[in-house]
């Protein structure tokens, strides 16, 4: 927002009425509370006040997002899903971070991934790619022709 306010040369008396108009409900809510509380609100004030409200209760969420997250599509989707919420997610020890995104894959991947030294998250997420191209290139199918000219496609399910 703060670009938003520089590029368009916006004047600090006017930078929390058009903040407040961006606010989700439950914001707005706490928006009021604070305006009913304060005599004046300055944009110092505004800012100020936010992060220190909702900083802990959003470092919580998004932690708690992240370890409830599980593998739905595609690797590449999911890790895309797990560093959205992995930035925003403050004092965890690389190899925390590690085991809780093992911890987030498909049963079958994450068998697989947990077997290999990974040493870091990049290392994990490389690993976690060439195994679900590798279990994906086992279940393709397989045609088997008779001499009569019929096929039939089988898929091999191993993995």
């Amino acid at each position: 927002m703060e670009k938003f306010f520089d590029i368009h040369n916006v004047k600090n008396t006017q930078k929390v009425h058009i903040q407040t108009l961006y606010l989700e409900p439950n914001q707005f809510v706490w928006y009021r509370w604070i305006f009913s509380h304060k005599q004046i609100v300055t944009w110092a004030i505004f800012t100020e006040e936010m992060i220190a409200h909702y900083e802990d209760t959003k470092s919580n969420t998004f932690f708690s997002q992240l370890i409830n997250l599980k593998q739905k599509g595609s690797m590449m989707e999911h890790i895309e899903d797990f560093q959205k919420l992995n930035i925003r997610v403050k004092d965890i020890p690389e190899e925390h971070r590690i085991d809780v995104f093992i911890g987030t894959l498909k049963d079958n991947i994450q068998h697989e991934v947990h077997l290999w030294e990974h040493g870091s998250l990049e290392k994990a997420f490389r690993l976690a790619r060439k195994m679900e191209s590798k279990i994906m290139e086992t279940r393709k199918p397989t045609t088997h022709n008779y001499k009569d000219g019929s096929g039939v496609a089988f898929h091999n399910l191993q993995g």
